[in-house]
């Protein structure tokens, strides 16, 4: 009995430490997954100031009236020149 009792400790010290080795294989690679899938949340967050900066430039006003009579060839029409449609609301209608 002894003696299988220390067949068993002998076996599962090198046991032991193979598995301690896996884990921390296992660590490192989850770290560098983990370095990876961070530098793309960086990327990705410095793309979306840079998209958002673009969005504010083109809602400006100014830039709006700019990109119109430059690349449109458009120009502000005259007040005379403006007609209002006005939709009846839904009270209306059935009266």
């Amino acid at each position: 009995m002894r003696r299988i009792l220390i067949s068993l400790v002998l076996v599962s010290i090198p046991l032991l430490m193979m598995l301690q080795v896996l884990q921390g294989y296992r660590y490192a690679v989850a770290i560098e997954e983990l370095d990876d899938l961070e530098a793309v949340q960086l990327d990705k967050l410095e793309e979306n100031k840079r998209i958002l900066a673009g969005i504010a430039v083109y809602n400006a006003p100014a830039r709006i009236y700019q990109v119109g009579e430059e690349s449109l060839n458009l120009a502000e029409a005259d007040p005379e020149n403006i007609l209002q449609v006005r939709f009846p609301d839904n009270t209306e209608v059935t009266q």
